[in-house]
């Protein structure tokens, strides 16, 4: 699940995305290390060193931190939700990784909307539990969560 749409970045961010679909990680992490050092407002670079940062250094707490403070700088980038998602699903938070992708889906007119929605669909969404006003692990929710299931 580590495609991107890559036709429409710029060429120098697209230059470091072809490294992270090569998972080139040491090269990708240095270039976009580099590229957010010479360009402290480019949310994407930032983005892209916190994903790595949690892949390749195994420092998943630290890349999500990285990867909110990208979101922060440009909300209305649905890649920088991307690669926040991502990041959350490493440290099994999938609830916030949802959460997420939901929020970088409100953005209908980015090139990068397939990408949230397979990721969405990577995912998986759960069904609502059979009595919504009950907790999903209430006994009577789990029984006839079972039952329906069959």
């Amino acid at each position: 699940m580590g495609d991107i749409t890559l036709t429409l970045m710029s060429p120098k961010i697209k230059m470091g995305a072809e490294m992270v679909a090569r998972e080139s990680f040491d090269q990708a992490f240095e270039y976009f290390e580099t590229m957010m050092n010479n360009e402290p407002n480019n949310a994407i670079a930032k983005s892209f060193v916190g994903y790595l940062t949690a892949v390749h250094q195994k420092r998943p707490h630290d890349g999500l931190e990285i990867c909110k403070e990208a979101v922060k700088m440009n909300e209305e980038e649905p890649l920088l939700y991307l690669n926040l998602a991502k990041v959350y699903v490493l440290i099994d938070d999938r609830f916030h990784a949802v959460k997420t992708v939901q929020k970088g889906l409100r953005y209908k007119s980015s090139p990068y909307r397939n990408d949230l929605v397979n990721y969405y669909r990577f995912l998986g969404v759960r069904k609502k539990p059979p009595l919504g006003f009950l907790g999903r692990s209430n006994p009577l929710n789990v029984i006839l969560g079972k039952l329906t299931r069959k």
